[in-house]
């Protein structure tokens, strides 16, 4: 086994399934891709992990509102990591999906008080993910968090 100059790189590793959704709890950013006007977009959402399905919160955003809250699923990946900016160890995670608007009020009003748009803005539109494919990998001291 060929090993690489930067040890840090030899820690590089895979993550389960359930490791990556548990990491997703960790955070409350990520970004949402989704297809627009035939070009692949992306934005920072908020979003909490609830019962095995990531909860996000858009907040004044006509395009993706447009696309997500329409009838039927969408097809989208999230992404969510934490990088330590210093040594540029951390984890990402990868979702791919289908995406529904959250209409139930009572599970809107669960789920409102828990997500906070960013940037200090209240989410006007909830959408649940579905995670169809998980990838999750870890760059460190075998520490996930």
């Amino acid at each position: 086994m060929t090993r690489h100059p930067d040890p840090r790189l030899d820690s590089h590793r895979r993550l389960s399934r359930q490791e990556s959704m548990r990491l997703l709890q960790l955070v409350t950013l990520g970004r949402i891709a989704f297809i627009s006007r035939a070009l692949p977009a992306i934005r920072l959402v908020s979003h909490i992990v609830q019962d095995g399905h990531i909860i996000i919160g858009i907040s004044n955003d006509l395009e993706i509102s447009a696309i997500l809250s329409s009838p039927g699923a969408s097809l989208v990946v999230y992404e969510a990591d934490m990088v330590d900016m210093t040594t540029h160890l951390g984890w990402s995670v990868v979702v791919g999906g289908r995406a529904v608007p959250v209409t139930d009020p009572e599970e809107i009003a669960t789920v409102r008080p828990r997500i906070r748009g960013w940037a200090g803005s209240n989410p006007d539109l909830f959408v649940r993910i579905k995670p169809e494919l998980v990838t999750g990998f870890h760059a460190g001291d075998g520490n996930s968090s």
